[in-house]
C-alpha cells in the first residue's frame, strides 16, 4: 500500500500522540455535598491536576485516537499497490494528411503493440484521441478506414494526450515508454511544442514514416483584386488564373455561383472586412507566424475547423469543406491606411489563409535537430513521475471518513451519559 499524501500520517500521528497526552493530565473532581457552603471546608486534600501513570477514560480515549487516525489516513489517500510490470507503453498514431501510406504507419503500429506490452493507442490529426481498448479491432477498423483526413497534424496535442493516457498507464507499469508514429511534418509542430514535450519526463521514441509529397501545381486567383483593395500589396505576387481549383476572395456573402465554384474543387476566402467593429491593437496566430497590429476583429461564422486566432485563443479565421473544396472565413479587419499591407509577417499570413484547401501548413519533413530534440535522451520516463496526485483517487477514503465520523459520534454519546453519583 502507498500514500499520495504521506504528510497528512505524520500530522494524524502528532494529534493522536496529543490526545494521549492530555489523558495522562488527569483532573480531580471536587466531591459533590448536600450543602454549598460546606465545600469550603475540605475533609482531605484536594488535588486539582496531576500526571497520571495511566490514562483516564480509556474508551473515550480509544474513539479520539481512532478518530484523528482515520481521519489522517484518509487525508493521505491510501492506494492499493497493483502487480506491476516492467514496461507499459503509449502509441500515438499520425492520421493526418502528412502521411503517404496509412497502412505503413497501422502496421508499425501493430507491431509496437503485439509484444505483450500494456499499451494504450492515441490516434491524432488536428485534435487528439484515446481509442478503446483491444488493439486487435480498433487498428482492424483504422485498416478499413480508407479515407485520409485533409486536417493538418498537431503534435502538441498529440503529446498532451499522450500525458494524460500515461498517468492512467503508470498504475500498471514501473517505466512508461511513449512511441510516436508520424512522418513529423513541419506544420504539425507549433510554438507550444517544445514547452509541451517538457511535461514528458523520459525519451520518446519516434517511429518516422513516409511523409507525403504535396505536388499539387502553385495556386493562383480565379480573378484579380481591385486597386482599392487593402489586401492587394499583399498578393501582389500571387498569379491570376480563372482554374476551377483556384482560389476565389469574396467581400460579401458566399452566393450560390461561390458554392458551385467550391464543390468543383476551388477555395472560397469569405474575408469580412468587419467595418462595424472598432480599430483597436490586436494579435493574430497563424503557425509559426504571428501578426501584432491595429485590426478590426470578428468572429468567423459557420464554425469550422480553426486556421487562425487572436491572441486570446478566440477563432479569427475557419475553414469548413464544401464538396471537393471549402469556403475559408476571415474575421479580421485591415485598416486602409498604413503600411500593413507591406509588412512580411502580414504578407506570410494573409498568404497562408489564401492558400487552396487544406494547403494553409507545411508538409515537408521537419529537420533533424528538430526530430532530435523533440526525442530527447536518457531512460524511459518513470511511473512516479507521470501520475497525477492531484486527480487520483482513492476507493478507500470514503471508508476512512465514514469511519472518522462513526467514532466521531461515538464519543459525543459516551460524554453525554449522565456521571454515576458518588457513594
Amino acid at each position: 500500500m502507498s500514500f499520495l499524501a504521506p504528510w497528512a500520517l505524520v500530522v494524524g500521528g502528532l494529534a493522536a500522540a496529543g490526545a494521549v497526552i492530555l489523558h495522562l493530565v488527569a483532573r480531580q473532581r471536587p466531591a459533590a455535598y448536600v450543602l454549598p457552603t460546606t465545600r469550603f471546608i475540605p475533609d482531605r486534600r484536594t488535588l486539582v491536576s496531576r500526571i497520571a501513570q495511566r490514562p483516564r477514560d480509556l474508551l473515550l480515549l480509544a474513539l479520539r485516537v481512532l478518530l484523528l487516525l482515520s481521519a489522517a489516513a484518509a487525508f493521505a489517500r491510501p492506494m492499493l499497490a497493483p502487480r506491476r510490470v516492467s514496461l507499459g507503453r503509449v502509441v500515438v498514431l499520425d492520421q493526418s494528411r502528412a502521411v503517404a501510406r496509412p497502412s505503413e504507419a497501422i502496421g508499425h503500429v501493430r507491431t509496437s503493440m503485439a509484444d505483450g506490452v500494456p499499451a494504450r493507442l492515441i490516434a491524432f490529426d488536428s485534435a487528439a484521441a484515446l481509442l478503446p481498448d483491444g488493439a486487435g479491432s480498433t487498428l482492424d477498423s483504422l485498416s478499413r478506414d480508407t479515407s485520409r483526413t485533409a486536417s493538418t497534424g498537431s503534435v502538441s496535442s498529440a503529446l498532451v494526450a499522450a500525458r494524460r493516457a500515461a498517468s492512467l498507464i503508470a498504475a500498471e507499469a514501473d517505466s512508461v515508454e511513449l512511441v510516436l508514429v508520424s512522418p513529423l511534418a513541419a506544420g504539425e509542430l507549433d510554438a507550444a511544442t517544445d514547452s509541451v514535450r517538457a511535461r514528458w519526463p523520459g525519451r520518446i521514441t519516434i517511429a518516422r514514416m513516409t511523409a507525403r509529397i504535396d505536388s499539387a501545381p502553385a495556386w493562383a486567383l480565379d480573378r484579380g483584386l481591385n486597386a482599392d483593395d487593402p489586401l492587394a500589396p499583399a498578393l501582389t505576387h500571387v498569379p491570376v488564373s480563372p482554374s476551377p481549383t483556384a482560389v476565389r476572395l469574396r467581400r460579401s456573402l458566399v452566393d450560390a455561383r461561390d458554392s458551385a465554384f467550391a464543390r468543383a474543387g476551388g477555395a472560397i476566402v469569405q474575408w469580412d472586412s468587419v467595418s462595424a467593429s472598432p480599430l483597436r491593437p490586436a494579435a493574430i496566430a497563424m503557425g509559426d507566424d504571428v501578426v501584432v497590429a491595429t485590426l478590426r476583429r470578428g468572429v468567423p461564422a459557420g464554425g469550422g475547423h480553426v486556421i487562425a486566432r487572436w491572441s486570446d485563443g478566440a477563432a479569427a479565421a475557419s475553414e469548413v469543406p464544401l464538396g471537393a473544396g471549402c469556403i475559408r472565413r476571415v474575421a479580421v479587419g485591415i485598416p486602409i491606411a498604413g503600411d500593413l499591407p507591406l509588412r512580411p509577417d502580414f504578407q506570410r499570413v494573409a498568404r497562408g489563409l489564401m492558400t487552396p484547401c487544406g494547403r494553409a501548413a507545411d508538409v515537408t519533413p521537419a529537420d533533424s535537430a528538430t526530430v532530435a530534440r523533440l526525442a530527447g535522451r536518457g531512460p524511459l520516463a518513470h511511473a512516479d513521475a507521470l501520475i497525477e496526485r492531484d486527480r487520483t483517487s482513492s476507493p478507500l477514503v470514503p471508508w476512512l471518513l465514514g469511519l472518522a465520523l462513526a467514532c466521531g459520534l461515538a464519543e459525543l454519546a459516551l460524554r453525554a451519559r449522565p456521571e454515576p453519583e458518588p457513594a
